[in-house]
């Protein structure tokens, strides 16, 4: 089966990558867990000296987001699952995460899987994020996925599990249903969960992914702390997020993360370049294509010989 709904197959794997599904055969088997440090000093200025076009202020959250999108976008392995022992590339932009109403032990929270536009630049992205954050937290709000999850869990547990097995296996298949893939917050390229927003101290937790879905990323933000230094007469303040990523080990390997990060953090550091349309990289090889390169690779590897 090399057709999905939601993706379109990757055929330019390296062959020693190919092996991965079949000796990782779960998400929980191909976990890897990073902590970074992110100096977000000048995503804080940009802040600060910048509103979004409806004169309000950007919130940090809004800006992560923002750069970890373009990351996305820019480093598109990041964009990658493994279903039924095959790679595959996303056909959307998504991220998920949860937003309760209040904070109060007992206040309702909801999952908010949102979609974007690989050309999107800050503004776009801040729109759509406050948009739906006001939406959730609206005291009337009664979210759609949450009145069907109540309705089907009226029905007998054997009923229930059977038709989780029965949407696992479509899902791995790549026949869901596209509206079971849109609220579903774990069918979304990356989930976020912003820790420091619930005042939780003594880092970021990593937390592990899901078998259920095809969302291959989770990142957790802790607190952001300001301090200080001394240089000469000045003192320099810096403002600091600890971050905890875990990655499907299968989608890409640790050089390309590391340099993706290092891209993120050069994004914060000129927030002024999330103003601007991203260049788009070229999109995965057809299988027509791949077959191509290889025979060009093995005429190029024939003549070197013969030379």
């Amino acid at each position: 089966m090399n057709k999905r709904n939601d993706a379109v197959r990757v055929f330019d794997i390296l062959p020693y990558k190919q092996v991965f599904p079949f000796v990782m055969r779960k998400r929980s088997e191909a976990l890897v867990f990073q902590t970074m440090i992110l100096d977000l000093t000048k995503a804080v200025e940009f802040i600060k000296n910048n509103k979004a076009p409806d004169g309000r202020n950007y919130r940090v959250f809004e800006l992560f987001i923002a750069a970890i999108m373009r990351t996305i976008v820019l480093r598109p392995e990041l964009n990658r699952f493994l279903a039924n022992n095959k790679y595959w590339q996303r056909n959307d932009l998504s991220v998920n995460f949860v937003v309760k109403e209040d904070y109060t032990d007992d206040a309702p929270e909801h999952s908010m899987p949102l979609y974007f536009k690989e050309d999107m630049i800050l503004p776009e992205f801040s729109e759509i994020i406050n948009q739906a954050i006001i939406d959730q937290r609206k005291p009337s709000n009664s979210s759609s996925t949450d009145d069907l999850i109540r309705f089907f869990l009226h029905f007998p547990q054997w009923f229930i599990k059977l038709c989780v097995a029965f949407l696992r296996v479509l899902d791995n298949h790549g026949k869901a249903p596209k509206g079971l893939l849109e609220a579903d917050g774990l069918h979304t390229t990356i989930f976020i969960s912003n820790m420091g927003s619930i005042g939780l101290g003594g880092g970021s937790p990593h937390h592990h992914l899901y078998e259920w879905g095809t969302t291959s990323l989770f990142a957790t933000m802790g607190i952001m702390r300001r301090t200080r230094k001394k240089v000469e007469d000045k003192t320099i303040f810096t403002d600091l997020m600890e971050v905890g990523f875990t990655v499907d080990e299968r989608i890409t390997d640790g050089f390309y993360f590391t340099k993706s990060i290092n891209l993120m953090q050069d994004l914060l550091n000129n927030p002024a370049s999330l103003m601007e349309r991203p260049v788009l990289p070229p999109k995965p090889l057809t299988k027509k294509e791949f077959k191509k390169k290889l025979k060009a690779q093995k005429r190029d590897q024939k003549a070197v010989i013969s030379a």
